[in-house]
């Protein structure tokens, strides 16, 4: 994405802050996983979201004081030594190119900087990154920064910028839907790869690992576990083991997607493992079906995720007794029991307050009805990933196969 993006969205976060304010957003730290291993690093989003740079241990400090905006970014000291061992860090060119930030120093020099600027900038108020607002969660590296602060600066107000980043995050721009669409590309040759190859006797395993190879050869990574979870796995939600062997005439309910750029795809679709659906599944099949049709058609500005859920229960609550999954109406959170949608985007289940939410174009949500029945084994979910416009949606993963005539004509054996 071109600096001037980034640049543009930490104009608006100096806006959004009063005279007087400075916010510290970090990148985040490695985590040592063992002896000298760490585990694989994943950026702060929302830091990553004002600056499009993705390594650890990066400082990025907003100011909005009398004597105008500024902002300063702090990069890992350079160390020959340990550029041997490990690779080099990102130089100050580099971190402009990327950020457009002209004023760069080295972390190094962060603690100094922030005690000397307090009183000279006339900063009274401190904005952090912190997913809640009492800093008692699971504590992160601007949490600390706060805690810290809080006892070495009594009087200065420790606020919570997290809230409003993340309400920016919500819009996409047109490069942001541009990375989504490259991850839906990505996930789509890794579900068809998986269609050919899979069949009676994998292993889940196995198959996932077809998908695997797409993604390593895109060098894309993954937005979140994959699941494969086949026969009456498929009835529990994050059934994430992949261990079981597939028995034929059973289906693989697979929720998976790549990441490219740190976009995430988030895809589900649920395969028979011999390519013919039984009669049975079929019918399944067909209801959640017409019930994902029903709320992508039903996509809008100005429509609640709520409602959008409500249109899943008024599908199941006439086609489910019909076709004798379930006896009466009432019975329909017994085989459906999560919401169809949520945001996405850096995340999966990407940032912004759901609850009476109404949707705005440039949302990307995702559309995922499911029906679980313990009962008979079956599990089915079918999940597209769609972004509201001006006037109503676009399917942004119109060409990965989901009708039974798709799915069986592609799996079907050539002669």
């Amino acid at each position: 994405m071109d600096s001037k993006v980034y640049a543009h969205r930490r104009e608006k976060v100096s806006e959004y802050i009063e005279v007087g304010s400075i916010v510290v957003l970090f990148a985040g730290d490695l985590i040592k996983r063992s002896a000298d291993a760490s585990y694989p690093f994943s950026v702060n989003r929302n830091f990553h979201y004002l600056t499009g740079l993705d390594e650890d241990s990066l400082i990025l400090v907003l100011a909005n004081t009398n004597q105008g905006k500024r902002e300063w970014l702090f990069i890992k000291d350079y160390n020959p030594t340990t550029e041997k061992w490990v690779g080099k860090s990102m130089y100050k060119d580099e971190a402009a190119a990327i950020s457009g930030i002209s004023t760069i120093f080295s972390i190094s020099q962060f603690d100094s900087f922030f005690s000397k600027n307090l009183m000279r900038m006339g900063i009274t108020s401190l904005f952090i990154d912190g997913e809640r607002d009492d800093f008692k969660s699971r504590i992160m590296e601007g949490e600390q920064f706060g805690h810290k602060c809080k006892q070495h600066y009594p009087a200065l107000t420790i606020l919570n910028i997290y809230p409003h980043i993340c309400a920016m995050r919500t819009i996409k721009n047109s490069q942001e839907v541009d990375e989504v669409r490259k991850a839906i590309d990505i996930t789509q040759k890794g579900i068809e790869r998986m269609m050919k190859e899979m069949k009676p006797g994998m292993a889940e395993y196995e198959i996932v690992a077809h998908f695997d190879y797409e993604l390593a050869k895109a060098n894309a990574g993954y937005a979140f576990d994959t699941i494969a979870a086949s026969g009456p796995e498929a009835t529990t939600l994050h059934y994430v083991k992949n261990t079981r062997t597939v028995l034929d005439h059973e289906m693989v309910l697979f929720d998976l997607g790549a990441s490219y750029n740190l976009y995430s795809a988030d895809i589900s679709r649920t395969i028979p493992v011999n390519g013919k659906f039984t009669t049975r599944q079929k019918v399944f099949y067909e209801i959640v079906l017409k019930a994902q049709l029903a709320v992508i058609e039903a996509i809008k500005p100005g429509v609640t995720f709520v409602s959008l859920n409500d249109i899943v229960k008024e599908v199941y609550a006439i086609e489910c007794v019909k076709a004798k999954i379930i006896s009466k109406p009432e019975e329909v959170d017994d085989v459906y029991y999560h919401s169809v949608s949520h945001l996405l985007g850096l995340d999966t289940h990407d940032v912004g307050q759901l609850e009476a939410m109404v949707l705005k174009p440039g949302n990307i949500i995702t559309v995922e009805p499911g029906l679980y029945s313990s009962k008979e084994g079956i599990g089915i979910r079918i999940e597209d990933d769609v972004l509201v416009t001006e006037n109503g949606y676009e399917v942004l993963s119109p060409n990965i196969l989901k009708s039974v005539a798709e799915i069986e004509a592609f799996m079907k054996p050539s002669k």
